[in-house]
């Protein structure tokens, strides 16, 4: 049987994983993207974890390359050239209280494209992490994933973890300035309202998607072929291969603080939001303003899977039954490829289903909630959680 780790290092692994080499052995690795960060984020970062001796952590420093694209900003590459010789200068000029892999992906000729941004940036990294643990440099088989705006917790390299899989961590958004911590609560309710509302309707694939948060076992990153080369959404992504194959656990301990900022750099996510919700919030400071997913839209999630479940279960190969609107809403995502399989009396319901489930991933239902808006418009958050979402007891 092929060991998965040497098969992916040896077919799909960046080039600079081939040229990994260490030669102090560490316990737990962990991968750091930066793009425009301050020169003291790693203070920041690690700042309340109780013993670094033992952690290598790998900084991509990386920027997205200037490809003639509409209004491209100069600016953040040049501050981030300053960053990665500031960081070079700290590993060599200063014992530094754990060891520290610097990978330059923001020099003339080396910069990400700009497509490809975060994503790539995070494989590198990763990829160099998976072989240094191949070579046996780094013992933990978890590759532990975050963010530079990111504050880790004392217990974060302590917190037990899973045998397999990917483990979740808690996480909240943090700011000094009022304006910007109130509209981080809301974006959290938000994600957390979403994730509760797919849990109590039925949904596989209920989990928060934020790459600062996560910790991946060696073995199941090779075996999705590691993060997709994507400039956002490249955790969502991985989150719903690694879901189809290995179980992802979400801790209720120890909260990773991030860092709430306002930013354009990438085209969706949490920057994006919180500059809305702030727009929002100078309208209504009290936030009843700021719009949510309707709940009626996981209710028909919901029916549309017992539905889809039914046709799985159906013996005599019948003519499959859904509701008006769930069926408008699942052709449009790609039903009728996949509907003969579920109607194929000859094989196994549990066949069948495993089938739907997989064709109905994080993608597809996050797709379904957002076309389920035709049905359901989106309403205020707020009162959402104060009336027919009580129940999720989102709100302190």
């Amino acid at each position: 049987m092929k060991d998965p780790i040497a098969d992916y290092l040896s077919r799909y692994a960046e080039p600079e994983a081939a040229n990994a080499a260490i030669k102090h052995t560490y316990a737990h690795c962990l991968v750091v993207p930066a793009y425009d960060e301050a020169e003291n984020f790693l203070q920041q970062l690690l700042g309340e974890i109780d013993d670094t001796t033992d952690l290598l952590v790998i900084v991509i420093v990386n920027a997205p390359k200037d490809e003639a694209q509409k209004n491209y900003d100069f600016a953040p590459t040049q501050r981030t050239r300053k960053l990665l010789a500031a960081l070079q200068v700290q590993s060599l000029a200063t014992a530094l209280p754990f060891g520290m892999i610097i990978i330059d992906r923001v020099s003339t000729g080396r910069e990400i494209p700009f497509k490809q941004g975060v994503g790539l940036a995070r494989k590198v990294a990763s990829d160099v992490a998976l072989a240094l643990h191949q070579q046996g440099r780094v013992i933990s088989p978890w590759i532990y994933q975050t963010d530079a705006d990111a504050r880790l917790p004392h217990d974060y390299f302590t917190t037990p973890l899973p045998q397999r899989g990917c483990a979740i961590f808690p996480h909240r958004h943090v700011s000094e300035d009022p304006e910007v911590s109130a509209a981080a609560r809301l974006y959290d309710l938000h994600m957390r309202y979403f994730v509760a509302a797919l849990k109590r309707h039925g949904s596989n694939y209920a989990h928060p998607s934020l790459g600062s948060t996560l910790s991946i076992h060696a073995q199941d990153y090779a075996s999705v072929r590691g993060y997709p080369k994507r400039s956002a959404g490249e955790d969502f992504h991985i989150l719903n291969k690694l879901s189809k194959v290995t179980p992802l656990t979400q801790l209720t301990t120890p909260y990773i603080d991030v860092q709430a900022r306002t930013s354009a750099r990438v085209p969706f996510g949490t920057g994006p939001a919180l500059t809305k919700i702030i727009q929002v919030l100078d309208q209504d400071p009290s936030g009843s303003s700021y719009l949510s997913y309707n709940y009626a839209s996981f209710k028909l999630l919901a029916q549309s899977l017992a539905e889809i479940a039914a046709t799985c279960q159906d013996t005599q190969a019948g003519k499959a039954e859904f509701s008006p609107r769930i069926r408008q809403i699942l052709d449009e995502l790609g039903l009728q490829r996949i509907l003969p399989q579920l109607k194929n009396t000859s094989a196994a319901t549990k066949q069948r289903q495993r089938v739907a489930d997989e064709w109905m991933d994080a993608l597809k239902t996050l797709r379904f909630i957002h076309l389920a808006r035709r049905f359901h418009p989106d309403k205020s958050l707020l009162e959402t959680l104060h009336g027919e979402a009580q129940e999720l007891q989102l709100l302190d």
